[in-house]
């Protein structure tokens, strides 16, 4: 029998010894914590061997303006966090002193949200947009949309107004397509006779979502390779190209919607009907763009995080406190034990 004293001895013991297995419990799930959110399986092309995914390469999402008015924005970059999630690359979310203190090195490739060109360039600032130009120059991959994508070209020919941007990866001018509404479902033409990249596997038409669009001209000596037009006139919809020893893809229509479908993380126009995907389009052409320049990045981890930084991973110095401070209780618990 346990004496009454004997009882309210070991009682003593039970909150500490409680609190000793959530401590430990937090070192069981901080080990399990990943990167990124759930990884889909990429079944389209792999079961052939055709493709490969993201494995291994990391993909920078600069943040944009957070609070702007415009809601558009967040929505763009959420659905890129959620498409680039699905090609299984490694994210980071950063912001603009992120990228001047060199995240961009530590990255294969950097995906713009779409987002006014004016406002993106100003939140960039002209040291951002050299460090953009310099890390492209050396290897990196730049990928935009909409806004992001008019940057990416030099001149512009937009709602009467003409503008010059100044990351002007491309020498050309983008100019508005008028013969649409604001918004509205399209078909581009896909260059499926093109090699480099291969899009030979890829529909000859998408269904896409535009929203006062672009279309691209090239000036003289600018050579880009045409991924898509529209189809209803036959003009580039979304190009790529070369940029000293780096690349870039550029598309004036949303590629990262998925307008019948929740993986993008978003109901931004779900209100349109869309039974296409763009996304094995843009892996594709993500894995073309690393595969034909330099490797850029030369750092593994960013330590320098933005404000909506996507990865999710547990400090290993938290970690480590807290399972050590866990095993430590239990240790002395038992000795209290049984020394009383």
């Amino acid at each position: 029998m346990i004496s009454g004293d004997e009882w309210l001895k070991h009682t003593r013991l039970v909150p500490i010894f409680i609190l000793s297995l959530f401590l430990l419990a937090g070192v069981v799930s901080g080990a399990g914590t990943t990167q990124t959110t759930e990884i889909r399986n990429i079944d389209f092309m792999l079961e052939s061997g055709a493709l490969s995914d993201l494995s291994g390469i990391t993909v920078g999402i600069y943040e944009s303006y957070m609070n702007y008015v415009d809601l558009r924005v967040n929505e763009s970059r959420t659905a890129l966090v959620n498409m680039f999630t699905w090609m299984n690359a490694s994210i980071i979310v950063f912001n603009t002193t992120d990228l001047l203190n060199g995240v961009l090195w530590a990255c294969e490739v950097l995906a713009i949200p779409e987002g006014l060109g004016p406002t993106i360039e100003n939140r960039l600032t002209d040291a951002g947009i050299q460090t953009i130009q310099n890390w492209v120059a050396h290897g990196g991959s730049y990928i935009g949309v909409r806004g992001s994508a008019a940057i990416a070209v030099r001149d512009s020919y937009f709602e009467g107004a003409n503008t010059t941007f100044d990351l002007a990866l491309i020498n050309g001018t983008s100019i508005e397509v008028t013969e649409f509404p604001d918004e509205v479902m399209t078909n581009v033409s896909i260059n499926v006779e093109c090699s480099e990249p291969n899009l030979s596997q890829m529909p000859d038409k998408l269904s896409v979502l535009f929203e006062t669009g672009r279309y691209f001209v090239p000036h003289e000596g600018q050579e880009i390779i045409t991924i898509a037009n529209y189809t209803h006139n036959n003009v580039p919809a979304m190009i790529a190209a070369e940029y000293g020893k780096g690349n870039l893809f550029i598309s004036s229509p949303h590629f990262e919607y998925e307008e019948n479908d929740d993986r993008d993380g978003t109901d931004y126009k779900d209100e349109f009907d869309d039974t296409d995907s763009e996304w094995p389009l843009l892996l594709t052409i993500t894995r073309w763009l690393i595969d034909s320049s330099p490797n850029v990045a030369n750092i593994t981890s960013w330590p320098y995080t933005g404000s909506t930084n996507t990865q999710y991973q547990l400090p290993i110095d938290l970690i480590l406190v807290s399972g050590g401070l866990g095993i430590v209780i239990v240790i002395v618990a038992i000795v209290f034990a049984k020394r009383r």
